[in-house]
């Protein structure tokens, strides 16, 4: 397997996290596909919005949009940037976040950011950062939701991204459950739920095809720019970008401390300016969804994300989400030791495009102690001793007992 830089993230009493996670000193690493697991406020939105939040000024320093001096000055940081994911008020006076980047490390102490930049940045793929909130299924129930006011900005920018992908839309797209497909009538701008028996606005669809249509008409929107090339919005400069790339490129040039080589490629890779990669982060892509199409939407996300340049990282309350993605896991593991035959039927089982290398996959478990536990792998594939898969042992024990008071306490 080809070396690729894992990106590390460190958090400790910030929100509802505390001591945060206690391996590797305290170091999270997040490869191409992770899971944040556990009940609800444990801090799993809380690390995904600071993933997203990094990795995004991460970019935008490496293209100039901003400066180190512009991102910590003023206590920007938290007045904007953790303000825009709503955790501006989650810090606390020990709070410590540090994340470290292929090109920067951002340390958070003391109410304080620090930004250390890296020399070595030949490697870097700019990505195309796509953060998905759980409250996406606004956008199906309103018909005009663009008109609603004092929304998150989180969701006012999917929102924008998911006008985009309706706008480009020059056929119905299929969705990858219950055989429906998304329709969108760009003259009244109304998104449509179609089958051959039927066809309702989106506004009248069921839950689970109101808070899915839109994260999966936007995801594969940007995922056909970014990694299929086709023509879209995602890679266009602007006069204002353009002038900022003039800029970096005059200071490439004058910079002594660079060789010729290492100052001919950064120039290169400035005026290289599509996204290369996209990182989607996506909070309970699950929701209100039947456990078969919570299985099928997540092999489409695998698919979306089966670049090892792309990550995918998920939230979720789900046990079987985990499931689904042992599944995949076990099918790239079977896939080198059966013939031909056997390759069809393990296709028949997950689609080929979903099959992960366990090495790349990392599942979380958020406790309610503030505590961050790795789920430990056996063969490849995280354990099933999680918190998730507790709760459902837990009922059939509390079924046990219930038949056994009966048993022993039945009248006579």
């Amino acid at each position: 397997m080809a070396y690729q830089y894992i990106n590390k993230l460190k958090v400790q009493n910030f929100g509802p996290v505390r001591a945060g996670f206690s391996d590797n000193e305290g170091y999270m690493e997040i490869p191409q596909v992770t899971i944040f697991c556990g009940t609800q406020g444990t801090g799993k939105s809380t690390i995904a919005k600071l993933y997203s939040t990094f990795v995004w000024l991460e970019k935008a320093l490496m293209r100039g949009d901003v400066s180190e001096a512009y991102v910590t000055q003023y206590s920007r940081f938290s007045k904007k940037y953790l303000a825009f994911q709503g955790i501006q008020n989650y810090s606390k006076e020990d709070s410590y976040i540090h994340y470290k980047g292929m090109c920067y490390d951002f340390e958070y102490k003391e109410g304080k950011l620090a930004i250390y930049n890296h020399i070595d940045r030949l490697g870097y793929n700019r990505p195309q950062v796509m953060y998905v909130p759980a409250e996406r299924n606004l956008l199906g129930v309103l018909d005009k939701a663009a008109n609603v006011k004092g929304m998150p900005e989180s969701l006012a920018e999917m929102l924008g991204e998911y006008r985009q992908a309706c706008q480009s839309l020059k056929s119905d797209l299929m969705l990858p459950v219950n055989g429906v497909s998304f329709h969108y009538d760009s003259l009244n701008q109304m998104g449509s739920i179609v089958s051959p028996d039927y066809k309702v606005r989106i506004s009248e669809a069921s839950s689970g095809l109101q808070s899915l249509s839109p994260m999966y008409v936007t995801l594969s929107h940007i995922h056909d720019i970014v990694v299929n090339g086709k023509n879209g919005d995602l890679t266009k400069t602007t006069k204002e970008e353009q002038e900022l790339i003039e800029k970096r490129v005059h200071d490439i040039l004058l910079d002594d401390t660079l060789s010729d080589e290492m100052r001919s490629a950064l120039v290169k890779k400035l005026y290289d300016n599509g996204n290369k990669c996209l990182v989607s982060i996506i909070e309970e892509p699950e929701q209100n969804l039947f456990p078969d199409s919570q299985e099928k939407l997540l092999y489409s996300l695998l698919r979306l994300s089966g670049s090892r340049a792309n990550q995918l990282v998920l939230t979720t309350h789900s046990p079987y989400m985990i499931d689904y993605l042992c599944l995949a896991i076990k099918s790239h593991d079977v896939a080198d030791k059966v013939n031909e035959e056997g390759m069809e039927n393990l296709c028949s089982i997950v689609p080929r495009e979903a099959w992960i290398d366990g090495r790349s996959v990392a599942v979380y478990q958020m406790n309610l102690d503030g505590t961050i536990k790795l789920l430990p792998q056996y063969e490849n594939m995280p354990s099933d001793n999680n918190v998730l898969n507790m709760s459902l042992a837990d009922i059939n024990v509390k079924f046990s007992n219930l038949v056994e008071t009966e048993m022993i306490y039945g009248k006579a």
